[in-house]
């Protein structure tokens, strides 16, 4: 019999994401997966508005999904689909149902035994945060968004073995967010552009340096000179790298360096150009058989989810927040108990710091505050899921856990509508075939 792969939260399909592709694995050798899941769940805030009065409700969810892995010319090419639809109904809640799709999509080829192009396409169409910041270098949106809204990750890695030590990564990436709610609209839809380079050398069988170097661009589509203009900016990240076995079973890699940011320049707005620390660094430890420890850290200069000029009768029209220094950390802990009976925790915790804002005077109901600075102001979120899962037959796997998400800011004293806590129980069944 076959490992049990755990299966994760369906309440957020960034967790979800890791069960369904664990859990192709177990099909091993099949070039297709069925999947499907059925799932009750308690939600005491199904809002996640501190402006709208806390409503809870029990409610359903219902996920097929399906895989493809087909390898061509002997192997030479792979290519590899994926598509999973959420449907979560809730009992008490004015709109009674979500829809969410997630789809990925890969094509490798491998030239010759030195060059190897990957293209890749990764869409989801979704209400919660997890799903709608994962890939995008943060997770810049921390509330739920009501309606229809999109993320398209698209992009390509060139790897080329220059020589014997020496070898490069060569890559593009193309971020595209699109909002229904009018709040994320006119603070989060954009489009990004991410050209990089990655020079490395193997210094020894275990450890490799290198050199690293992106170009962002970051394009918003609000409408008029506060939002269309004023938040848009180009990065240059510069860093060191190092990626090294510790041993078989433990391995690091590193990048640690440099951004230099430059927002656009309006006349009689206040400048925010500057260099920022960019780290991105990620550990993985298999501490046991199908038992394993990932976790990682980004900081970075990004955007947020927060209206450009602060909170509303807030911050001044010629310093609007450009964005957000915000530090990611997030830990994924799986362990196999017996081959039937597995546990996971997945978390992340992100901490941001605003960039601009000016100066607040009044709270989000127009009521005069004493004069507090947004710039430098925090803002954090969290979120913790965990879950137990049990292989009832080779095909069948049992689950019950918990969510918790949470958003906290230093603008609470003035009325900032954001902050709330979200606690989420569920009992499902995942089948895999």
């Amino acid at each position: 019999m076959k490992n049990l792969i755990p299966a994760a939260s369906f309440l957020t399909l960034g967790a979800a994401g890791i069960a369904l592709s664990t859990a192709a694995q177990a099909q091993e050798g099949k070039p297709w997966v069925l999947r499907a899941g059925l799932s009750g769940f308690y939600n005491d805030n199904v809002y996640t508005r501190s402006d709208i009065p806390k409503q809870d409700s029990f409610g359903f969810e219902v996920t097929p999904g399906f895989s493809i892995n087909h390898p061509i010319n002997d192997g030479q090419t792979t290519l590899s689909f994926s598509y999973d639809y959420l449907l979560r109904y809730f009992a008490d809640r004015e709109k009674n149902i979500d829809h969410n799709h997630l789809v990925d999509a890969r094509l490798t080829h491998q030239f010759n035994a030195n060059n190897q192009l990957a293209v890749y396409d990764n869409f989801a169409q979704a209400q919660e945060p997890q799903q709608l910041g994962a890939l995008g270098g943060g997770v810049a949106q921390l509330l739920r968004a009501e309606g229809t809204n999109f993320r398209n990750i698209v992009g390509a890695d060139w790897t080329s073995q220059l020589s014997e030590r020496w070898s490069s990564v060569l890559s593009v990436r193309n971020n595209l967010f699109r909002f229904d709610d009018p709040q994320f609209k006119s603070s989060l839809d954009r489009v990004e552009y991410y050209p990089s380079l990655n020079l490395r050398y193997l210094l020894t069988p275990t450890t490799s340096v290198g050199v690293f170097y992106q170009y962002g661009v970051v394009d918003f589509d609000g409408s008029g000179a506060n939002v269309g203009i004023v938040r848009d900016y180009t990065s240059h990240f510069i860093a060191a790298t190092i990626d090294h076995d510790f041993s078989p079973n433990l391995k690091a890699s590193l990048r640690a360096g440099i951004q230099v940011n430059d927002f656009e320049d309006i006349v009689g707005t206040v400048e925010q150009d500057g260099v920022a620390p960019y780290i991105d660094g990620m550990l993985t430890w298999n501490f046991a058989e199908n038992s394993s420890v990932t976790g990682g850290i980004r900081h970075q200069v990004n955007v947020t989810d927060v209206n450009i000029t602060g909170l509303l009768g807030g911050a001044a029209a010629n310093d609007p927040i450009r964005g957000s220094a915000a530090t990611t950390a997030r830990l994924t802990v799986q362990h196999s108990f017996t081959q039937k009976l597995v546990a996971s925790v997945s978390g992340i915790y992100q901490m941001g710091t605003f960039i601009g804002g000016g100066t607040i005077t009044s709270d989000a109901f127009g009521n005069p505050i004493p004069a507090t600075k947004v710039d430098g102001a925090a803002d954090s979120y969290a979120s913790v899921d965990a879950n137990l899962a049990y292989r009832i037959t080779e095909n069948l796997v049992g689950r019950v856990g918990y969510a918790h998400d949470r958003v906290d800011s230093d603008l609470d004293f003035a009325g900032d509508l954001r902050v709330f806590s979200r606690n989420r129980v569920y009992l499902g069944v995942n089948f895999t075939y």
